[in-house]
């Protein structure tokens, strides 16, 4: 069953289980696209929505509104990580100062 969280929350459950795999979030707008945050051992290692990846993803995320995460477990980052990520701490930051919530299965 979904349940309702904070989206920097989410991030950080990932991050402190050491997770490798792969967060599908659905965009409540009409988009084709999901945004597509990729981690390995806890570490987010590649960012995507659309064309957009790293830290332009993550630029763009903050004018949607997330309607639906799914973990995926084991499933493999692009090989090339996003260069410009901010550290994972900070990311977690920028997302619970934005209060962004989701619905996580």
């Amino acid at each position: 069953m979904a349940q309702v969280k904070l989206f920097a929350d989410l991030l950080q459950e990932l991050q402190a289980g050491r997770k490798t795999g792969a967060l599908y979030i659905s965009i409540a707008e009409k988009s084709e696209d999901m945004a597509r945050f990729y981690f390995h051992k806890g570490e987010l290692y590649h960012a995507r929505y659309g064309t957009a990846i790293g830290n332009d993803c993550l630029d763009i995320m903050e004018f949607y509104t997330m309607n639906s995460a799914s973990f995926y477990e084991g499933i493999t980052a692009p090989d090339t990580p996003a260069k410009d990520l901010p550290a994972p701490d900070a990311v977690i930051a920028r997302f619970r100062k934005s209060g962004q919530s989701v619905k996580a299965r």
